[in-house]
Parts: structure tokens; sequence; C-alpha cells
């Protein structure tokens, strides 16, 4: 996917949250990794790219395409995209199953057989065929974010956007979800994630952007921004966070 930004900003209030940077990826990234300390920008940043939210000022553009202004153009482009948070999100009323069949109908305007066969097909290929009669609070952490992001892929999405998708998970539940998106990396799957987990991103992003303060501060292939970062902010970074 290629990506271009150009003097992008979001504010809320007097916090910069993007402050204005421009950046420029070309069509070879299939996986980008959103790294930096908490309050950078990495989630205002992903939620611009999915067009979740609309920036201040500046563009973006995707694949040569710049993002809808209108509501009901970025309610299209958000359609054919998947989405997936650090809070599971899911409807605690609804089985597993029905948490995913109903997006599918409601959304994507699929019929209810249809949406039911997709839902246990990407169930089964993330392990949690055996799950889907259950309610939310009948799953552990890490089968409710298995299955929050089983609803995300069921539509096959043009872009896959993870927002710290592990961060609210203990570590074995948090190694369970990193493997299923460690496959859909492998799989081909475009995707754009903010993370703490420093070892996913250099192992499966092909691109690394650092954010600090709202301010893109460095960016590079995944190896190489983690072994020879530039700046002195991204090496005292990686120090801290890596030292373990």
């Amino acid at each position: 996917m290629s990506i271009e930004i150009q003097h992008l900003s979001r504010h809320y209030g007097a916090t910069r949250a993007v402050d204005g940077f421009s950046l420029q990826l070309d069509d070879s990234v299939q996986v980008l990794a959103l790294i930096g300390p908490s309050g950078g920008g990495k989630s205002t940043l992903l939620r611009l790219l999915g067009g979740l939210e609309v920036p201040d000022s500046g563009t973006i553009r995707l694949d040569g395409k710049e993002l809808p202004h209108s509501e009901d153009g970025l309610r299209e482009f958000r359609k054919r995209n998947g989405f997936l948070f650090q809070s599971f999100n899911l409807f605690p009323h609804l089985s597993a199953l029905e948490n995913i069949v109903l997006p599918l109908v409601e959304v994507h305007g699929w019929t209810r057989d249809r949406a039911r066969d997709r839902a246990q097909e990407v169930v089964e290929r993330f392990g949690m065929s055996a799950h889907l009669g259950k309610m939310p609070a009948e799953l552990s952490g890490g089968q409710q974010q298995r299955i929050a992001l089983a609803r995300s892929m069921a539509h096959e999405p043009a872009l896959l956007l993870l927002d710290e998708p592990t961060s609210a998970l203990d570590p074995e539940m948090k190694a369970e979800v990193l493997d299923v998106v460690e496959e859909l990396c492998q799989a081909g799957q475009r995707i754009i994630l903010s993370t703490h987990e420093m070892g996913f991103a250099r192992s499966c992003a092909d691109e690394v952007v650092f954010l600090a303060r709202g301010q893109l501060v460095e960016s590079g292939k995944g190896e190489t921004l983690f072994t020879s970062p530039k700046t002195e902010v991204v090496r005292s970074f990686l120090g801290k966070v890596m030292k373990w």
C-alpha cells in the first residue's frame, strides 16, 4: 500500500495529537507499525488513516487516492476496511457468532445464511469454533479479542487497522492474539497497527514509524530502525523498552 501524508494535523484543544508532519511510503509496504511513547499520536494517526477522524489540516492519500472529506464518502471508505481496538467492543448481549454475523448483515448487506457461513469459516481459522455459542462474558480476554479480530476480518477488508490490540491482555493472551495477527501478515493481509510490542513490530513490519508528541521522529524498515536508529530519541526509547 502506498501512503502519502502531507502536513497532517489533528488537535484537541491545546493538545497537538498530530502536529503537521508529512510521510511518504511506496507500495512495497504491506505491514506498517506505529510505535513510540504513550500519548505520542499513534492512535490518532491510525484513526485518521482509517477515516474514523478527519484532520484539521493536511491530506492523506492511500494507494494514490485522497481520503474522502464527506461523511458519505468516509462511511463507504470505512466499510472497506477492518478495525480492531484495545477494548474488545463486543456486543455483550450477543453470542460470539452473532457478534460476527450482525455487522455482515446490517453494514455489508449480506444474507444471514452467507454471514453465518463466513463467520464459522473465519472463526475456525482462528481456532475458536468451540466458542461460537458463548456470550462474551463467558470468554477469556484473549478469546474475546480473537472473536473481535475475526469480526474485523470477516468481510475481507482491503486494509486492517489495529490499535494496540494486545494492551489489555496478560502475556499468555497477548501471545495468542499476536500469533493470529502474524498469520494474517504472512497471508498477505495489509495491516497498519499501533503497538507497544517491539519484538512483534521488529519481526513483522515492513516499515516502522516512530511518533512522539505528535511528531514523526523517524521512520524506516523494521530491522533497520531497531538495529540502527538515527535519532537519540528513538535510541533512548528502544534502550528502555527492549532492555529486558
